[in-house]
């Protein structure tokens, strides 16, 4: 195509990769879309994986030769009416022939490069990621070219973890608005509009605040939007990995101002989403954000919920063993309502069980319920792993689980989420006392 020819020599390429820029392969979708061909042709949005690993061993410049080569393979693949475009780092996007979306996917599944450093020949196998849209028609807006398809990716990486997604239209509005939505929290987050609430974990022995758990909370407008509205949109768009990393951040932040200010500082539990576990830098870089604080990591616990299904199982697994090798102390929250809770005591290297509140939620305790009970902190116990028990909010509820000798108590008997100032002060006076609480604790 003409515009192929008059415009690669121009400067709209990508420095490392030598491909089109975004600006460049607008003027190839223009004309393709002026011609009225678009219909013969499949966007492609696509990111490459398994560089991180390549920059934290070898550098950036190894990652950038690496990219330089990758796009000689990709060109290899692309006819002279077919376009490939970088929008730099590691994502790019194609315009191929719909009839030969198939063939292209199979040549970018596993690519393997060979680089050569300090005389040394490097093997280096990269994957993707990719998000497909079949272009129907002419375009009225040529930027939904790269825009709907990148949505597919957005699903493909975050949300399904599959090799790619293809989007049919119906599913581009739907999306759409859910993005719109995700905006939204993103702006919130630059706006520091999230805040943490802590609830505190209570030895009932002797009714002192032993840990917390910080919650995060999203003021908005002037009010507090309630969790059960943010995070499961931005579980399912990925977004709630940001979320998790902010939320560690501003603990730690916490963390130090307490050291500062003298107060007796107690480990404080951070939950961290299932949908975070896909991220192959996930271990690395929560034992990061606590190294760059500047804290002490025993005064941070990372919660999980339990997996699923046997996938969750194995990557779980894996997490929480970089965790523990990394000095990161873990939890698994809601125990018993995930895949395989024996394996989750067998297999896990954990420090804390969190047992929710529906094992005592009832008005009436059985006997049922006391062996059950009885017998997770019995296996917990040999197994050198602490039990908490959720959700106590009666005298009735806190009588039962100490006579079976739950000891570490969460819930409503003690405390609300506090926020940060209210839980300040409870760390200056850590023993409740029964004018405290609203249910006589002994």
């Amino acid at each position: 195509m003409n515009a192929k020819k008059d415009h690669i020599s121009s400067t709209m390429t990508d420095p490392v990769t030598g491909l089109a820029d975004e600006s460049l392969f607008t003027i190839y979708m223009d004309e393709v879309n002026h011609r009225g061909m678009m219909w013969e042709y499949s966007s492609i949005f696509f990111g490459v994986t398994g560089l991180d690993s390549v920059v934290k061993q070898y550098g950036i410049q190894e990652r950038n030769k690496i990219l330089g080569q990758y796009a000689g393979y990709l060109r290899k693949f692309a006819n002279d009416d077919e376009f490939l475009c970088s929008l730099g780092g590691d994502i790019f996007v194609a315009l191929i022939k719909t009839d030969r979306t198939n063939s292209f996917l199979n040549h970018i599944e596993a690519v393997n490069i060979e680089t050569v450093k300090n005389g040394e020949i490097l093997k280096h196998q990269v994957g993707a990621v990719a998000g497909i849209w079949h272009i129907k028609g002419t375009i009225r807006d040529i930027r939904d070219v790269i825009g709907n398809a990148s949505i597919a990716y957005i699903q493909a990486k975050y949300v399904l973890h599959e090799f790619y997604i293809v989007i049919e239209e119906g599913e581009v509005a739907r999306a759409t608005q859910k993005w719109d939505a995700v905006e939204t929290f993103r702006d919130a987050l630059r706006k520091n509009e999230f805040g943490i609430y802590y609830q505190p974990k209570v030895d009932s022995d002797t009714n002192t605040v032993v840990g917390a758990e910080g919650l995060v909370r999203w003021f908005h407008n002037g009010e507090m939007v309630s969790p059960g509205v943010f995070i499961r949109p931005m579980e399912q768009t990925g977004e709630i990995l940001q979320l998790d990393y902010y939320v560690l951040r501003k603990i730690c932040e916490d963390i130090k101002e307490w050291k500062k200010l003298g107060l007796g500082i107690v480990p404080i539990s951070v939950n961290c989403s299932r949908k975070n576990l896909f991220d192959e830098d996930l271990a690395g870089n929560i034992n990061y954000i606590i190294e760059k604080a500047g804290i002490d990591k025993s005064l941070i616990e990372v919660e999980v919920k339990e997996p699923v299904n046997l996938e969750e199982h194995g990557i779980m697994s894996q997490f929480l063993s970089q965790l523990s090798s990394l000095g990161v102390t873990t939890a698994i929250d809601d125990f018993g309502s995930g895949f395989s809770s024996l394996a989750t005591m067998r297999d896990f290297r954990l420090n804390t069980l969190k047992i929710p509140r529906t094992f005592i939620s009832t008005g009436d305790f059985s006997q049922r319920d006391e062996v059950v009970l009885t017998h997770i902190l019995q296996m917990a116990k040999e197994l050198d792993i602490q039990v908490l028990m959720q959700g106590v909010e009666r005298e009735d509820q806190l009588a039962f689980v100490r006579h079976i000798g739950y000891r570490l108590i969460q819930g409503y008997i003690y405390d609300r989420p506090l926020s940060k100032e209210e839980f300040e002060q409870r760390l200056v006076n850590k023993v409740y006392k029964k004018e405290d609480t609203e249910t006589p604790l002994k």
